[in-house]
């Protein structure tokens, strides 16, 4: 018989003076790419005919325009792209520690390096000539260049009026003044010109601010050619929100909201809510910067009764929750009046959020781009999206956006901009039932829904929920829609991955209104990301399964805050600080999990959310840190000397072995876990990738035999590792600014008995009593109820 889970999840803390460890350094030989000799002397002739050529060019532009900077790019070559070897190679380029003149970093490995004056590139042609002095920098740079900025309007189409819309982005050279004297002089050059406008400045992120100009002709743009701080001219997106409506007959009686009774609640960024009978009453108030008659509030409408009321219509329990207080905030006008570019999209999402934000924390935002990411550069909205979330403190619930490949028969585009939010939960959508004539199989990706990876290979979308199916007829999309409202009150159908998004935002506000902590998003996404299960359906290779859909369809809330006496799920959240890393060594896994052979068994589930520093202007490696974790068994804990200058830390461990390393298991499916291997399991690699979401399920059975014997029997000890790296460029950053690195993150550790037989709850609960824990339960709010019969 199923035991009932009514065991609250437990929040542990690492042991003061204990768990703590110092980072400890290492030495080495030069690596083997560094030239030397003769090859040595041609690279570095090689360089300086580059840097000669790229003389006039600087020069004539620093002529110009006085007081401001130009750019030079620096390629670096593949064996030293690594943050061991940067720091050599941008030396090439400064004066001294305190030269912060590296700007930035492109996707295609180039550095951004500023230029005040000549005298700076005859600097660095002197370096280049001291080869031997430079060997590792001239062997690790394979081009020098001017800077010419990307100017990409081939297919740019004019507006109503005629006119052309431009984004226009500066480089961020660090320094408030020059960026300031930028500004200017750009505001200068298109003042006494008729034929283009600035129309606004748009705040995205921290020192990332995007200009929308427009123009009656596209020639202005030469205006620019050789304005020095232009990083990019391109078309400025126009967003738009298709709602294709397709009604049924019936009617369903929705539910009031009780007068005696606090509800959660969500802010709906999108296109309005329409104040019909079923929504009316939940509605908090509108927000908007538009006129009534300005407003299309179809798809906010259809959003907003997924929202309260999606488990009514569909006649299931998807999210377990009804009823939400709502902030209609209509930052979408009617696209067939009023056109709306990205740049005003975020600006309207930057002043809802300000004004709401302290007391909203759950968002839902199902409108974006229709343009795909890139493989390795983070897009401006997605940044523009982080950077409002970190400064209003709250949790964006965003779509990963659809796609009509389907109706040529070609693949699934990769998520659109907007949905590469690091901050945010991204959601894509599978498909809830199949007729005949549909794509998907049941429970499979949505034909429409965009997969992942995300920019720098990350995990995006992170979840998924049903959001419709299709088919295709005489190239036409034939819906097979999820249920919820029209803008006259009536049931109507649609599909898209707008409509699977308001289903995980249903289920975040009704875990964070249960949660009686403070608000906290990392512990959010933990949760949501832990309880993630594939349907058993799917039967894909990990890696695909994971680009598809993620981690999963998330839990309920009600699920995802209880164990069972048959398992117990740990949550360690904490801030580790750079130069520190967590290793505990009486991680408490139950004894009783041992079989007969003497064999350690169970399946163990770990999920790491951190928050990384983030840096707009650094291209492919905009997370600028991350957090590595290991939880495994060892022999014994050693004393270790800390005379020796490499050995900070007295106690170590021998014999260890990370489970969470793929390569331990078996590639054969087991019988007995044929079920967890396609709902649960999830064994990446994330090697040095800088994933600020990772996710490790395995069930210990699938060892190797002799992986078993080696690693898994007792008395083995069991040990986590939590440490954290930092990129280059902010190490430096923090140098300069005389700043503390550091990094919130956290863990949730499920340990399971599939054998149904241990009662791990309390005995993992007593070990923790017996090695010194500080431990408690998650604080529940009392008396929590919004289900609405």
């Amino acid at each position: 018989m199923e035991k009932k889970k009514n065991l609250p999840i437990r929040i542990f803390e690492k042991r003061e003076n204990v768990d703590d460890r110092l980072t400890e350094g290492g030495g080495g030989n030069p690596p083997k790419w560094v030239l030397n000799g003769e090859e040595l002397l041609k690279k570095s002739t090689l360089l300086l005919d580059d840097l000669q050529d790229t003389f006039p060019k600087i020069e004539g532009k620093l002529n110009k325009y006085k007081g401001t900077p130009t750019v030079i790019k620096a390629k670096m070559n593949e064996d030293a792209i690594a943050k061991s070897h940067r720091k050599e190679l941008k030396e090439l380029f400064l004066s001294n520690k305190q030269d912060n003149r590296v700007i930035g970093i492109s996707d295609d490995q180039e550095l951004f390096i500023r230029v005040d004056n000549i005298e700076q590139l005859k600097a660095v042609d002197n370096k280049l000539k001291q080869v031997e002095r430079n060997e590792k920098a001239i062997s690790g740079i394979d081009k020098i260049d001017s800077y010419d900025p990307i100017i990409t309007l081939d297919n740019i189409q004019p507006q109503k009026d005629g006119k052309y819309l431009l984004k226009i982005r500066f480089f961020d050279f660090n320094n408030y003044q020059l960026n300031e004297l930028v500004l200017r002089n750009f505001k200068e050059l298109i003042k006494n010109n008729s034929h283009i406008e600035l129309i606004k400045s748009v705040k995205y992120a921290e020192n990332l601010y995007i200009h929308e100009v427009k123009t009656d002709s596209l020639d202005t743009v030469n205006l620019f050619n050789d304005f020095s701080p232009l990083k990019s001219v391109e078309p400025m997106p126009k967003l738009e929100v298709v709602q294709d409506d397709f009604f049924s007959q019936e009617t369903l009686s929705m539910p009031e909201p009780d007068d005696g009774t606090e509800y959660p609640i969500v802010g709906v960024l999108d296109s309005g809510i329409a104040d019909i009978p079923s929504l009316k009453a939940w509605k908090l108030s509108r927000y908007t910067n538009y006129p009534e008659k300005l407003l299309n509030p179809a798809h906010g409408t259809f959003v907003a009764g997924i929202i309260n009321f999606g488990d009514i219509l569909e006649r299931k329990e998807l999210t377990g929750v009804t009823g939400f207080r709502l902030l209609d905030a209509a930052v979408f006008p009617n696209a067939n009046l009023e056109s709306i570019s990205e740049a005003e999209l975020i600006d309207n999402i930057r002043e809802v959020v300000e004004e709401y934000g302290s007391a909203i924390k759950i968002w839902n935002l199902s409108i974006g781009s229709h343009i795909d990411i890139k493989n390795a550069e983070f897009s401006e909205f997605g940044t523009a999206l982080d950077n409002i979330q970190d400064e209003n403190d709250i949790l964006i619930i965003k779509s990963a956006g659809n796609c009509r490949n389907f109706l040529d028969g070609l693949p699934v585009s990769r998520i659109a901009r907007g949905a590469d939010s690091i901050r945010a939960l991204t959601v894509g959508s599978i498909a809830q039932s199949k007729t005949e004539s549909d794509i998907a199989e049941n429970n499979h990706l949505s034909p429409f829904s965009r997969v992942g990876p995300g920019p720098s290979n990350i995990i995006k979308p992170e979840l998924v929920h049903y959001g419709g199916n299709c088919s295709v007829d005489n190239n036409r999309p034939v819906p097979n829609g999820v249920n919820s409202f029209d803008v006259n009150g009536n049931i109507a159908k649609d599909v898209g991955t707008s409509f699977s998004t308001p289903r995980v935002t249903a289920i975040a506000a009704d875990l964070n209104n249960r949660i009686g902590e403070e608000f906290d998003p990392v512990l959010l996404k933990a949760l949501m990301i832990h309880s993630a299960k594939y349907p058993t359906e799917v039967d894909l290779p990990n890696n695909e399964k994971i680009n598809q859909l993620g981690f999963g369809i998330p839990g309920k809330a009600a699920e995802i805050l209880y164990n069972d006496p048959h398992e117990i799920t740990l949550i360690l959240r904490d801030t580790l600080s750079k130069g520190d890393f967590i290793e505990i060594l009486d991680i408490p896994y139950p004894q009783s999990m041992i079989n007969e052979e003497g064999i350690f068994y169970g399946q163990i589930f770990l999920t790491l959310v951190n928050s990384p520093i983030l840096a707009v202007n650094q291209g492919p490696e905009y997370c600028q840190s991350n957090i590595e974790v290991a939880l495994g068994t060892y022999d014994e804990k050693t004393s270790r000397d800390t005379k020796i200058a490499t050995i900070r830390n007295p106690i170590g461990r021998t014999g260890s072995q990370n489970l969470l390393t793929s390569s331990i298991y078996s590639k054969r499916r087991n019988i007995g876990t044929e079920e967890f291997a396609r709902s649960e399991k999830v064994l990446l690699q994330y090697g040095d990738k800088y994933y600020p979401n990772k996710k490790f399920a395995v069930d210990l059975s699938e060892l190797t035999q002799g992986k078993k014997e080696k690693f898994l029997l007792s008395p083995k000890k069991w040990y986590l590792k939590v440490e954290g790296l930092y990129r280059e460029f902010i190490e430096n950053q923090a140098e300069l600014d005389r700043m503390d690195l550091s990094q919130d993150f956290c863990i949730i550790i499920t340990f399971r008995d599939p054998k149904r037989e241990k009662n791990i709850y309390d005995e993992v609960s007593q070990l923790l009593d017996s090695n010194n824990f500080i431990h408690r339960n998650i604080r529940i709010r009392q008396d929590i109820d919004i289900h609405l019969d």
